[in-house]
């Protein structure tokens, strides 16, 4: 994802994005193996974004997060970039993202959901099946074989909670996922700002 050798180490800490509703956590299962909360390694970026490392024997998981504008008035955005490569077969790849605490959602679509109180809006939101099926035909994001492996209900979503279960990752392939997170003002509408380019906002994160 980036060179190491000339980014600068930061003290590791959880994924967790803190929202005014709450804290975003973050749960990753890798092939069978359940990723711990905090990083092995984790590095600092100039745009003030954070490159974070998991090693295993199968699999490595590198995690880019950071904020970027949202290009909506009022609303923060902080987005989330895993990328698993695998080092041997991997059987699955599991991304689990919880708002903690959250209210009965009012707003919801198949890979996002809103969330309302009279103190703020929170949406929290990544790619739907169809997406990541049309990254997989185009030959970005994901590997080439997921367009035919991506089923309908790869998302679930469950109050708070967005869970994306994923196809196997042959030995050798990466695969991305992305996460964001926006909120702004009570009567506000953030649902839009987790809607992203993932291309355009890695950059963003990178530069």
């Amino acid at each position: 994802m980036l060179d190491t050798e000339v980014l600068s180490r930061t003290a590791p800490r959880a994924l967790d994005v803190v929202t005014p509703l709450g804290d975003v956590r973050f749960a990753v299962r890798a092939g069978g193996w359940d990723v711990p909360a905090r990083p092995e390694l984790t590095w600092g970026l100039a745009s003030g974004a954070r490159l974070c490392r998991w090693r295993h024997q199968a699999v490595r998981l590198d995690v880019l997060c950071g904020a970027t504008a949202s290009g909506l008035p009022g609303v923060t955005r902080e987005t989330t970039i895993l990328r698993v490569l695998a080092r041997e077969d991997v059987g699955e790849f599991v991304v689990q993202a919880e708002l903690a605490g959250a209210p009965h959602e009012d707003r919801t679509w198949e890979s996002a959901f809103t969330a309302e109180t009279a103190d703020a809006v929170v949406s929290v939101g990544g790619p739907g099946a169809e997406l990541l099926r049309r990254c997989s035909r185009a030959g970005q994001h994901v590997p080439p074989y997921w367009s035919r492996l991506v089923g309908g209900d790869a998302v679930e979503r469950t109050g708070g909670r967005l869970t994306w279960r994923l196809p196997r990752v042959d030995r050798g392939d990466y695969a991305e996922l992305w996460v964001s997170v926006a909120w702004c003002a009570p009567g506000g509408d953030p649902g839009r700002a987790v809607e992203i380019d993932a291309a355009r906002v890695l950059r963003e994160l990178t530069q």
